[in-house]
């Protein structure tokens, strides 16, 4: 039971990572037609800054999401978790 509740907190942990990633994506497509637009600018920072939260949240709970991620314990740890087309199933 403990492996699937590790398993649920990694797909929850991956939804907000998703989400937050979305949103960056976002902020940046409509920052390119408005550049003078201060507060999208503001809610872009921000919103980068949450990613990386969901990011570090993610890779402490789960592995790393990119390769520069891994050997952080002298490990390489870069395939211990699932490939993209298999994480949102």
């Amino acid at each position: 039971m403990e492996n699937n509740a590790m398993k649920q907190n990694c797909v929850q942990l991956m939804k907000s990572v998703s989400e937050a990633s979305f949103y960056v994506t976002d902020l940046q497509l409509y920052l390119d037609t408005h550049p003078d637009d201060i507060r999208a600018l503001e809610m872009f920072k921000e919103a980068c800054r949450q990613l990386k939260v969901c990011c570090d949240a993610f890779e402490s709970c789960c592995y790393p999401l990119k390769a520069c991620s891994s050997g952080k314990d002298d490990e390489w740890d870069w395939l211990v978790g699932c490939w993209p087309s298999e994480r949102m199933v």
